[in-house]
């Protein structure tokens, strides 16, 4: 399936993005951690997967990271502003590393906004401990057990504290599990998104 590579003014920035797939059963956006970007969703076949199953893909960058300008607004408006702008109503957002933690924020401000949130190896949830059960949208937490980056310890307060999370753990992998055995990754995702 080909995905097509597309720019959007935000504020004045100019954000990159691609999108696959026809979306009858939805959308899902794919953030990326630090050390990504949208080419690493294609590279391991995982936009491609999602895309087939019947699902609208939309991968992008974040503000600052692979061609996408700087914007001086936080994450999770910048979420805010280009769901609003691609017209994505209930968005299912899959976010890794960083952008674990950029989910919980948005989750925190536009709940409303969201269908299903997918956390992968989120860094810095003990922050946000005391305010997760506020969120209440159907949530996937996905975590390899020997992440030497965001402990095992965040999946399960993660599970702890949001009222409708299930956990995945790749038991043998670390920080980038989903890239390590993408297949099962996106089998997991699939699975998920399919329940809801």
């Amino acid at each position: 399936m080909t995905a097509d590579n597309k720019y959007v003014n935000i504020d004045g920035a100019m954000v990159h993005y691609l999108t696959s797939g026809h979306g009858d059963k939805g959308d899902v956006l794919l953030l990326h951690g630090k050390r990504f970007t949208i080419d690493d969703w294609v590279k391991y076949g995982i936009v491609d997967n999602i895309a087939e199953e019947g699902y609208r893909v939309i991968a992008v960058e974040l503000p600052g990271y692979g061609k996408s300008e700087i914007l001086d607004i936080s994450y999770e408006d910048f979420l805010m502003k280009f769901v609003s702008i691609l017209n994505i109503n209930k968005v299912n957002i899959v976010g890794p590393s960083f952008s674990g933690e950029i989910l919980i924020r948005f989750a925190l401000k536009y709940q409303e906004m969201i269908r299903s949130l997918i956390i992968v190896d989120s860094i810095n949830i003990d922050k946000y401990v005391d305010r997760l059960k506020e969120i209440k949208v159907n949530t996937l937490i996905i975590w390899g057990k020997k992440d030497d980056i965001a402990p095992y310890e965040f999946a399960t307060m993660l599970k702890q504290n949001i009222q409708n999370a299930k956990l995945y753990t790749f038991d043998d992998l670390g920080h980038t599990c989903y890239f390590d055995k993408p297949d099962v990754f996106t089998d997991e995702l699939i699975k998920f998104l399919n329940q809801d």
